[in-house]
């Protein structure tokens, strides 16, 4: 991230306790630079939610969230404000360095990932309106001028949902789309007619809060036929204009006790047991992919079978994007292990996992220069600040995954990127009602 030799100096840093697109609390917070540039930036509520049991009643655990977001407010008004106020907002690194400092852990746990990425990111952007050039340009300079491929989910499964297949998630990937309004555009059709016709063929389906479809039907193969059908029916080509991108989750799925990977949809539709070790998942996955043009798995093994993860790479690698999410965790060095043994080829960033903007860029850059595809991922309870879109072309992410078009979190997101597409001249006529 280069620096500027302009100073500009912080006058004052304020947070403030706002809502997210789910109606949980969260943080956003104003960087005051100069005598009147402002740069304002909310974080999703998963931020700081990160760790946070699922136990206990829903009252419980809105307390418990409204209580991290106080003590990140706290944190980002008191100690982190101390520090940097008479900074020089246009040097993120020095900004950044001082937060890391401050804070004097790996994990982030003192004053807590959300809160310094809050401040990274509004000073960011103050630094941006200061100079009057977009956030994706002050951060991504000269070389930000790629839009990225979106990976739009229409079936959430596993643990996220009551229902469905043992997959967190299924995403469609418009690959044969040349524009991104066009590549939206087809996901979004695709989505409407999937649902309808899974209500013809009487398979209930209902909507997930930010986007994508809880099914009835636990049978991957069934869920991918009928998007398959979907697909077609919609007028593009199944395996050329569309293909499929797994989001496994595995790790949900993974018994350390009996070493395996247990999945309980599958075993009820069959009605026994279903287990399967590193090996088993492994073909599972070949399976899968022989049948159905799936183009990416992420998370396909546990976070912690890291030979497993080098024998999936080594097996189907070269066919595909293999993405190590919480393989990585968004820990450079954990990325960098994962670069000496050969386990994945791609890794997928949510937003705030890095702590800072510093952090982020140096992780992507350390996975860009080994050869790894790098993509940006949605954290639960987004809001709807445009900061993900800004984010994906300055770092020349390859894709984004931001969850499905109809929600507020998600749609200010893809509206952001398509008025960068203008600004890169870009952009084409979209056009037409899509359902």
């Amino acid at each position: 991230m280069e620096q500027l030799d302009a100073k500009l100096p912080v006058r004052d840093i304020f947070a403030r306790k706002i809502f997210d697109c789910r109606g949980n609390p969260t943080v956003e917070t104003e960087v005051l630079a100069g005598e009147n540039i402002v740069g304002r930036v909310s974080v999703p509520s998963g931020l700081i939610m990160a760790g946070l049991s699922d136990s206990g009643t829903t009252v419980k655990r809105q307390d418990e969230i409204s209580a991290l977001t106080d003590r990140m407010i706290e944190n980002i008004n008191t100690h982190i404000a101390q520090e940097l106020i008479g900074k020089n907002v246009l040097d993120q690194q020095e900004i950044d360095s001082t937060m890391i400092r401050l804070d004097g852990t790996d994990d982030k746990s003192v004053l807590g990932a959300a809160a310094l990425f809050s401040v990274s990111a509004a000073a960011a952007s103050a630094a941006a309106a200061a100079l009057g050039i977009p956030l994706y340009r002050y951060l991504g300079g000269a070389h930000a001028k790629s839009i990225p491929m979106p990976a739009v989910p229409v079936i959430r499964g596993g643990k996220t949902g009551e229902d469905g297949s043992d997959v967190r998630g299924i995403l469609i990937v418009p690959t044969g789309r040349d524009t991104f309004c066009g590549q939206i555009s087809a996901c979004i059709e695709i989505g409407c007619v999937f649902r309808h016709i899974a209500l013809v063929r009487g398979i209930s389906v209902c909507e997930k809060a930010g986007g994508g479809y809880v099914t009835e039907s636990s049978d991957i193969r069934e869920v991918l036929r009928l998007l398959r059908a979907a697909a077609e029916q919609a007028g593009y080509r199944w395996g050329r204009d569309v293909t499929v991108a797994l989001d496994a989750a595995a790790s949900n799925l993974y018994d350390p006790v009996g070493k395996c990977y247990r999945f309980t949809a599958e075993g009820v539709l069959k009605g026994r047991e279903i287990c399967r070790n590193t090996r088993e998942m492994i073909s599972y996955y070949e399976e899968l992919a022989a049948e159905f043009p799936i183009c990416s798995i992420a998370d396909a093994l546990d976070q912690e079978d890291w030979e497993g993860w080098g024998e999936l790479t080594e097996r189907m690698g070269r066919r595909m994007q293999l993405v190590g999410g919480d393989l990585f965790g968004g820990n450079l060095k954990r990325l960098e292990k994962g670069i000496r043994l050969g386990a994945a080829n791609a890794v997928s960033v949510r937003t705030g996992q890095t702590g800072t903007l510093t952090g982020m860029a140096d992780l992507l850059k350390a996975a860009k220069e080994a050869g790894y595809g790098v993509l940006l991922a949605d954290q639960e309870g987004e809001t709807a600040d445009t900061l993900q879109a800004d984010l994906a072309v300055a770092y020349g992410v390859s894709q984004i995954r931001f969850g499905a078009p109809g929600y507020a979190g998600n749609t200010e997101k893809y509206n952001q990127l398509l008025r960068i597409c203008e600004r890169l001249g870009k952009s084409d006529e979209c056009g037409g009602e899509i359902c």
